[in-house]
């Protein structure tokens, strides 16, 4: 079934928000505000729909033909290719403004803005679907791939990855770089069996580092030389994490934020710990990951105490600062809680979802802390992901 739609606003996950005549929300996927659509209706709910463009019979104003090729063969990599460089601007603040007036209940200070350093080439972590080899990106809310032999958003130093790479019965694989090095990784999910890669690129499988076997690439940012082994998280590009770091630090500077005990939740392989952790005479770092544990433990000074555990179960001590940098699901109740037992009069919230975001500005507010000021990072272009940092005051 089609039907004809007019679309006036983009959800958290990127895509278009139409009403259809019988009052019920539709999702859809690849659409821009003020866009009016011919859509085939896919999946049907009783509150909502999704449907899938057939035609766009008057393009919204933020509308652009896509820079990717792969676009027009259904690549659902990037989900804001057709979207202006304005208009994903505009999409992301308002995003996240949203999220927390709607699901924080907090009507937040303005909403600022950073540019991420690069709209394209940017991406030093790349994971990719297989298919017959060859990579491939899924298409929109499917498992369906789509075969690539190259990515705009990719660092150049992967093109070659792309362009020759053979990948043989791998059902993925994660290509990682470091951009100011030169060091170039792959990891086959669930194994490298028959790849063939350009020469210089470190293969490991996925059932090996299950076995204890490790890989790693050493990155250069915030004039730190940063492990970073093939299962850990790293931010999307050097320049990127010099990025957060100095939002980090430009507000725990404005707020004279403490110099005795920074605690660092989800650190990861020590970004925070190893930057702004320096200013503190004793940092704390709480990971769960071992294979960034380990790589935290090359990549910090002795004044860290790295715990490997979860964040909940964490027995929390007193601290000056907290910064907090969960996976996309947040921090949620049990990490929130982690934080008020701290007592930390000042908490950086590093979210990279803005719902989750939303959803922790509810319970950090009823937790005994205000929101100071947030700002949006563009550290993903060509996509609806945003980075949001935000800075928060207990409540005396």
């Amino acid at each position: 079934m089609s039907t004809r739609v007019n679309i006036y606003d983009l959800a958290v996950g990127g895509e278009g928000v139409g009403r259809l005549k019988d009052g019920r929300v539709i999702f859809v996927a690849g659409a821009a505000v003020n866009d009016e659509l011919v859509v085939e209706l896919t999946e049907e709910k009783n509150r909502y729909t999704r449907g899938e463009i057939i035609e766009v019979v008057s393009p919204g104003e933020g509308r652009r033909q896509p820079l990717c090729r792969h676009v027009q063969a259904g690549c659902g990599g990037c989900d804001w290719q057709h979207l202006s460089e304005e208009a994903q601007v505009d999409a992301k603040i308002s995003t996240v403004k949203g999220a927390l007036i709607k699901l924080g209940s907090i009507e937040p200070p303005e909403v600022g803005y950073v540019a991420g350093p690069e709209s394209l080439r940017y991406r030093t972590t790349v994971r990719v679907g297989i298919e017959n080899g060859r990579p491939a990106y899924r298409r929109s809310r499917s498992n369906q791939l789509v075969q690539v032999s190259d990515c705009p958003v990719a660092h150049p130093l992967m093109d070659d990855i792309f362009a020759q790479g053979f990948f043989g019965t791998a059902n993925e694989v994660t290509i990682r770089v470091g951009a100011r090095t030169g060091d170039r990784l792959v990891m086959g999910h669930p194994n490298t069996n028959d790849f063939e890669l350009p020469e210089g690129v470190v293969q490991i499988g996925q059932n090996q580092t299950r076995r204890g076997a490790n890989a790693h690439i050493v990155e250069e940012a915030a004039g730190v030389e940063w492990q970073i082994s093939a299962r850990s998280f790293f931010q999307s590009s050097p320049e990127g994490a010099e990025m957060l770091v100095a939002l980090v630090a430009e507000w725990l500077t404005t707020h004279d934020a403490g110099e005795q005990v920074l605690v660092d939740l989800y650190s990861g392989v020590g970004l925070f710990s190893g930057t702004v952790g320096d200013w503190f005479q004793k940092v704390i770092a709480v990971e769960s990951s071992t294979s960034a544990v380990n790589d935290a433990a090359n990549n910090l000074g002795a004044h860290v105490a790295i715990h490997r555990m979860q964040v909940e179960n964490w027995i929390p001590e007193l601290a000056d600062v907290v910064i907090a940098d969960p996976p996309r699901a947040g921090l949620r109740a049990e990490g929130v809680d982690v934080v008020r037992k701290t007592q930390a009069p000042h908490v950086v919230l590093v979210s990279c979802d803005a719902g989750a975001l939303g959803r922790d500005s509810a319970l950090m507010n009823s937790a005994g802390y205000e929101l100071d000021q947030v700002d949006v990072l563009d550290m993903f272009p060509q996509t609806s992901h945003v980075e949001v940092v935000s800075g928060w005051i207990r409540r005396d």
